[in-house]
């Protein structure tokens, strides 16, 4: 059956329109069992040990949905680590294109599109990452690290790691080095013909900071 896969998962009007233009019919998939099957490989080597580990912790884990700029939740020099990826300006529809996990968690994909900040222009974009920034730099501990993943938009013109580094730095902290993962597209790129290394987002770039 076609579909696209599950990072790039269409809405069930347009999988229809799909399944009307191929002349294809889904055979019923058992969600349960596929779900339970993939549950237990992701989480075989977990053993009983690290079970307890995990629980332990759990209860002093804490999960937040809020904005980045503003964390009081979190009390000044208390992080060891941050690693991030922001929004690519307006590059991905995250809200749209991740419906199929809300849905299954029920969460309004609407709401969670509401509070996205998303823009389209680079500079009202960088002043939304300085400021993210300078939260950050409050409560990193001094020694911490932030590992801030983003990448190149439109068509490679514009590598956003060389416009974080400064940034960061301008904050306090310092710029330690620049990961670049250069990538093989995958089905996902393919079917939107993306050529690798040609459009689109080919590297993925992790700028290191160290307060």
């Amino acid at each position: 059956v076609y579909t696209l896969p599950p990072n790039q998962a269409v809405s069930p009007e347009r999988q229809r329109l799909i399944n009307a233009r191929r002349n294809q019919q889904p055979p019923y998939r058992d969600t349960r069992a596929l779900i339970l099957r993939k549950s237990r490989s992701l989480l075989r080597h977990i053993d009983e040990s690290l079970r307890r580990q995990l629980h332990a912790l759990g209860a002093s884990a804490r999960f937040l949905t809020t904005d980045a700029r503003s964390t009081p939740e979190i009390p000044s020099q208390s992080v060891d680590l941050i690693v991030t990826s922001p929004p690519f300006l307006n590059v991905v529809q995250y809200a749209a294109d991740n419906w199929l996990r809300c849905w299954f968690n029920h969460i309004d994909a609407e709401e969670v599109a509401r509070r996205i900040t998303q823009v389209s222009r680079l500079e009202e974009w960088l002043e939304i990452m300085e400021a993210c920034f300078r939260e950050f730099y409050r409560i990193v501990k001094p020694g911490g690290w932030i590992a801030f993943e983003v990448g190149e938009v439109r068509n490679g013109r514009v590598r956003l790691d060389e416009h974080v580094a400064p940034i960061g730095e301008k904050a306090g902290f310092r710029c330690q080095a620049i990961v670049i993962n250069r990538q093989q597209f995958t089905k996902t790129s393919n079917i939107w013909g993306v050529q690798n290394n040609r459009k689109g987002t080919n590297t993925n770039r992790v700028v290191l900071f160290r307060k």
